[in-house]
């Protein structure tokens, strides 16, 4: 899943070299990229990417509720741009912070990666708009069903340029309603400190609401794909995207815990990565 990935997605543009014999490269958004077409009119829909980009931060508390572990609520505001971010986990009284090289908590409850659920969920949360980071590859649109319901969706797959983010290897397939033009859902896959992917999840956008002109998800299932088994819930409330970026969060204060994971590093659990 991105993590951060939800994260670090502001890449500089590849520069392509280029010959009298190379293919004709695609400009975004002409009939050469179907696929870009289509996330256009699915941003549209949500209300447009510059208001969303032009915010100066996106904020929202979510209720987080594995199936298989208690869960948390948190208070979590991410700059647009730098997707610098931090979290209040409200019930514990724990906070983190990550400043776009290194993530820190203070007073954790548990052990998790502070760097995997910097973004997380504002990238789930906001997936509409990030369709359309630096970086993100779109391919041919097609239909698909989610398991045996009747209704057919536009699909988009996502995939990444190389070094986009922690976890250029993730995948998102995009379900998207083609009369709304609304994201209904998405199947994706989480490489974040794992040799192998751990099979496919898909999470359901089941509830909007519109919020300064952008249609937000307020409520979301997350399944396993294979057998339709419950992951968890994410539940969102007040989101903003006018809150002023704390500056004083992105100062490691004394007594906090430096986050030492890494893309690569030892797997982690389903239950941290539900986090």
């Amino acid at each position: 899943m991105r993590a951060v990935a939800l994260f670090l997605l502001i890449v500089p543009l590849i520069q392509l070299g280029c010959s009298a014999s190379a293919p004709e490269v695609a400009t975004p958004g002409s009939e050469k990229d179907p696929g870009r077409k289509v996330v256009e009119r699915m941003i549209d829909a949500h209300g447009g990417l510059e208001k969303w980009q032009s915010a100066p931060t996106v904020s929202f508390e979510i209720a987080v509720t594995p199936a298989k572990r208690p869960g948390r609520v948190v208070r979590e505001t991410v700059e647009q741009g730098s997707r610098r971010a931090y979290h209040d986990y409200l019930q514990e009284g724990s906070r983190m912070s990550w400043d776009g090289e290194k993530a820190w908590t203070e007073n954790a409850k548990g052990d998790r990666s502070a760097r995997f659920a910097a973004r997380v969920n504002y990238y789930f949360m906001n997936l509409p708009w990030v369709a359309a980071d630096p970086g993100v590859i779109l391919g041919e649109p097609g239909t698909g069903k989610l398991w045996d319901e009747p209704a057919d969706y536009i699909t988009v797959k996502m995939t990444f340029e190389h070094g986009v983010g922690d976890t250029p290897d993730d995948y998102y397939l995009l379900y998207i309603d083609p009369a709304s033009y609304l994201l209904k859902a998405a199947e994706f896959i989480v490489t974040f400190a794992r040799q192998e992917p751990d099979p496919a999840r898909i999470i359901l956008y089941e509830e909007y609401a519109t919020v300064d002109g952008l249609r937000v998800p307020v409520k979301t299932t997350l399944y396993w794909k294979q057998d339709r088994s419950l992951y968890g819930t994410r539940n969102v409330k007040d989101w903003s995207f006018r809150e002023p970026f704390d500056e004083s969060r992105m100062v490691m204060p004394p007594g906090a815990v430096l986050d030492t994971s890494s893309p690569l590093a030892s797997p982690l659990t389903n239950e941290e990565t539900a986090q």
